[in-house]
């Protein structure tokens, strides 16, 4: 099962942009949504617990990023590309 919407910590619905699987249990959920009348991005760990597996449930894990911090965010992920291809 994937996850299509989820609910932000202000009750808004969030978007969900696409999932990495991590392993069997977990996966990695990317999002964009709304915090406090500020537009966020998320990258959060979900579980699938032993109790509902047809539920996913976030965790503490991942990290949210404002708009304003998304450009650095991306020259990051280059320099680590770059990095991976060079080698070091």
């Amino acid at each position: 099962m994937t996850i299509s919407r989820q609910k932000g910590a202000d009750n808004t619905l969030d978007q969900v942009i696409g999932e990495i699987q991590k392993n069997a249990l977990e996966k990695i959920v990317a999002s964009l949504g709304e915090y406090r009348g500020k537009q966020r991005i998320d990258f959060r760990t979900y579980f699938q617990p032993d109790t509902s597996p047809d539920n996913w449930v976030p965790t503490k894990k991942g990290i949210n990023l404002d708009i304003d911090s998304w450009g650095e965010f991306k020259d990051l992920v280059e320099r680590i590309d770059q990095a991976i291809k060079s080698g070091s």
